[in-house]
């Protein structure tokens, strides 16, 4: 049933064995199957590269939102909007002694006016640099003593005779 014989494929390795009415394929590959086979394989990984970028992204993002931030408080709110109101509107602060709140936006026109005109009421003054002291913030009681220098080597006392 299989012997060899050389004369059936000229082109076959020597080593292979030949059975009668049995030839091997000699179809082409069929390269569009081959390509909407890997085409459809890349967009099936493209689709779950998305899928896990909304999931771990957008999803996580909408929760932490949700979960740690949320909608703020009515409480928060309440306090937000009363300092959104003291920043922008005119009121006594203590009618007695004549002390006026009055907007943000007012008080820095003001201050620049002054600074433009060179009348200013607060420091304007550079300082220079402290410089830091040796072994930073946490060096010692006196920033000028120097650190010990390393003990010498000093030879061994001799042990007292018994």
């Amino acid at each position: 049933m299989s012997e060899h014989n050389p004369n059936l494929d000229s082109t076959a390795p020597d080593t292979a064995t030949f059975v009668e009415g049995v030839d091997y394929d000699r179809r082409d590959a069929k390269a569009g199957l081959i390509a909407a086979v890997s085409a459809s394989i890349l967009g099936l990984l493209l689709v779950f590269i998305v899928g896990i970028y909304w999931l771990y992204v957008v999803a996580y993002e909408r929760v932490d939102q949700e979960v740690y931030s949320g909608a703020p408080s009515k409480e928060l709110q309440a306090i937000r909007d009363r300092e959104d109101e003291n920043l922008h509107r005119y009121s006594f602060i203590d009618k007695e002694r004549g002390v006026v709140r009055i907007p943000i936006d007012r008080a820095m026109d003001i201050v620049a006016a002054e600074f433009a005109e060179g009348k200013v009421n607060y420091n304007t003054r550079s300082y220079a640099v402290k410089q830091e002291l040796p072994g930073g913030a946490a060096g010692g009681a006196n920033p000028t003593a120097q650190p010990p220098a390393p003990a010498a080597a000093q030879p061994a006392a001799p042990a007292p005779a018994h």
